[in-house]
């Protein structure tokens, strides 16, 4: 299977590509210019070299055309009928009918010999034509010379490139080098506590220091998943020992078919067992639901006192419930509000006498549930936000332990604080959240 091209290996194909492009658009003008520039002196020198016309050239004469000979490769007259005439050594130009021009004229030509030659066309008075060539071998050799030095230097400019590139694509790639191996041992080993080192403040320091945090969170995703299992798992053994006991009790009955005495007892004992299940399995749920499935849209705290207030009053019909509140909103999820307000009035019922009153006040940025209970001791009050904490002298009531729990991740989702605050008797459990306008 063919290997794939790593990314510093792709970055550095693309610079040498452009490089190479680069360098072969300089070469190609470089050549052009070169080229054009040599043939532009040769033609001006034998521009400069072409006698006026009214200098008569003879080639019996040899003088004259030995003269030009000293600067030019080739001298030749060319008659009206078609004839020429060159000195003695020199390789004429092949000429044709339509050298027998009345005005100056560059051409390019061959020599009889096949040679190529720049030719300089110049009418004379005589009524000939005077032919000047010169070789262009030396512009040809010094042009494929220059050729090769160019393709030479464009070769070894994108080798050097191209390792320059590989060279500095691996030192600024590094960091990604490392994320990626740091993400590939976390991917195999669920190890998210593995660290992962990238430094700076360019994209790759940015992608390395969110992708620790968002390992830092999963992190402690998991550890709070695990320690709400194990806390769990706790705190259902001895409830699952009592309804196992009870259960076995009628199971024990039913076979022997000897009447249980206190059967009353024990149903009343399995019917209030169930709904501790039911209660602890909801406030589960809502503890492991993740923080994004709340909605956040404005939603008024007086609403939800209400509603909550209605539904504690329901099933608390022993005891009186002073509620004064303002019009005021937050920004969040109306059901998990709801949900936190009721905790703490259940929670308030749980812990005082029957007849007794429990009250509600709320004004922009707060609300209080307060009792006529024991209260809370100083030293617990911290603990008592902590999952399945209950107080020593509360363990024998029903409840998990969850409520008060609950209320604090749900406020804190929320943007805000709950606590206990001082209170001459009872509790009082103060909510602060932040209000929107």
């Amino acid at each position: 299977m063919r290997s794939p091209v790593l990314l510093r290996g792709k970055l550095a194909l693309i610079t040498a590509f452009v490089v190479a492009v680069a360098i072969a658009g300089i070469s190609v003008v470089t050549w052009l210019t070169t080229e054009h520039n040599l043939r532009t002196q040769l033609d001006r020198s034998l521009l400069a070299s072409v006698p006026p016309p009214r200098i008569q050239i003879r080639c019996d004469e040899g003088v004259p055309a030995e003269g030009l000979r000293q600067v030019l490769q080739g001298i030749q007259t060319l008659s009206r009928n078609g004839l020429t005439c060159a000195p003695p050594g020199v390789d004429p130009v092949v000429t044709s009918s339509a050298d027998f021009v009345t005005a100056p004229v560059l051409r390019d030509g061959v020599t009889e010999s096949g040679a190529e030659a720049r030719v300089a066309l110049q009418p004379m008075s005589t009524g000939e034509v005077l032919i000047l060539s010169r070789s262009t071998a030396e512009i040809d050799t010094t042009l494929t010379t220059l050729a090769g030095v160019l393709a030479a230097v464009s070769i070894c400019g994108v080798l050097l490139v191209t390792g320059t590139g590989l060279w500095l694509t691996r030192r600024a790639l590094a960091p990604m080098e490392r994320l990626t191996e740091a993400a590939e041992h976390i991917a195999r080993t669920e190890d998210l506590t593995t660290p992962v080192t990238v430094d700076g403040h360019d994209e790759v320091g940015r992608l390395g220091r969110a992708f620790t945090s968002m390992t830092a969170a999963l992190a402690e995703s998991r550890r709070r998943q695990r320690d709400l299992v194990n806390d769990a798992a706790h705190e259902l053994r001895t409830p699952l020992t009592s309804l196992r006991t009870n259960i076995d009790l009628l199971v024990r009955s039913e076979r022997t078919g000897r009447a249980l005495p206190q059967r009353a007892e024990v149903l009343d004992r399995l019917q209030a067992q169930s709904q501790e299940f039911g209660d602890l399995v909801t406030e589960l749920v809502v503890l492991a639901r993740d923080d994004r499935e709340l909605a956040s849209e404005p939603v008024g705290v007086a609403g939800v006192i209400d509603r909550a207030v209605e539904r504690a009053r329901s099933r608390a019909h022993d005891h009186l419930f002073d509620v004064d509140h303002a019009e005021w909103s937050v920004a969040g999820d109306a059901g998990a509000l709801e949900r936190s307000v009721l905790n703490l009035l259940d929670n308030a019922v749980k812990f005082s006498p029957a007849r007794s009153t429990i009250t509600v006040r709320s004004r922009p940025g707060w609300l209080t549930v307060s009792d006529e209970g024991p209260g809370v001791p100083f030293e617990h009050r911290s603990s008592a936000f902590e999952r399945f904490w209950r107080a020593p002298d509360a363990r024998g009531l029903p409840g998990s332990g969850l409520g008060l729990a609950i209320v604090a991740d749900v406020v804190a989702v929320h943007g805000g604080s709950v606590r206990f605050v001082p209170r001459p008797r009872g509790a009082s459990v103060r909510v602060d959240l932040p209000e929107i306008r």
